[in-house]
């Protein structure tokens, strides 16, 4: 038979655990954790759109300056098409001047995307900015909301605990050592009785019960293959 205070402990943790689903399902800390995945959402937007600024902002100033260059280039060919007399050579710097003229073109294509980019991202921050103070001040609001919720069972809470810690002292270490681990994987609750010789109190599956006399002979508790709870003899 498992150990009174152990079963005492268990029922105690049911009633916690109560406690913790219903604040979850509270309308507060639904909506706040809402808010805080929308306001994390939104400064990685942020983030993003300053680091595209600042890369188009180097892209512009790259385009610039080889719109300067071009421009230089261009002059220079100017310059020397006018001192030429032989038409070869004026065919050949002609040539050259429309490569630029070309060139030129499509950098003056490039800064206007750049630009448009820019619009957009300014535009993008713009609205990202001014929403982020509403959600903040939202996740604020279901966040004081749902302390007041909690603060509201925190004695109980803390009865609770305090009465599991005075159990605790007269529990046997390794029946309790199971307990937390079978506990720490999710189930609840982790003893359960035999029920009519055969059956686990927990998931009331039926087993053999040449099996279950197997499993109990010169132990007070068995392991259930079917829900992993710890099922015990009712004295």
């Amino acid at each position: 038979m498992i150990q009174e205070e152990m079963l005492q402990y268990q029922q105690l943790d049911g009633e916690l655990n109560r406690i913790e689903r219903e604040l979850r399902k509270n309308e507060s800390f639904v909506k706040r954790r809402q808010y805080k995945a929308a306001s994390q959402e939104c400064e990685e937007t942020i983030n993003r759109l300053d680091a595209r600024a600042l890369e188009l902002k180097n892209q512009l100033a790259q385009a610039q300056q080889t719109v300067q260059n071009i421009t230089e280039i261009i002059e220079d060919h100017s310059r020397e098409i006018g001192s030429l007399e032989d038409e070869d050579e004026l065919n050949y710097m002609n040539k050259k001047l429309n490569e630029q003229l070309a060139e030129l073109n499509n950098v003056e294509k490039e800064i206007k995307r750049i630009l448009r980019d820019g619009e957009d991202i300014s535009k993008a921050f713009d609205e990202a900015s001014a929403k982020l103070p509403r959600l903040v001040a939202g996740f604020r609001k279901c966040d004081e909301e749902f302390n007041k919720a909690a603060a509201e069972v925190k004695p109980r809470v803390n009865e609770i605990r305090t009465r599991q810690a005075e159990l605790k002292k007269s529990i046997d270490e390794n029946i309790f050592n199971i307990y937390k681990k079978v506990a720490d994987g999710g189930l609840y609750p982790v003893f359960v009785p035999l029920e009519d010789g055969t059956r686990c109190g927990g998931c009331r599956m039926e087993m053999p019960k040449a099996q279950v006399d197997a499993q109990f002979a010169g132990k007070t508790y068995m392991r259930c293959e079917h829900c992993g709870r710890i099922i015990f003899k009712k004295e």
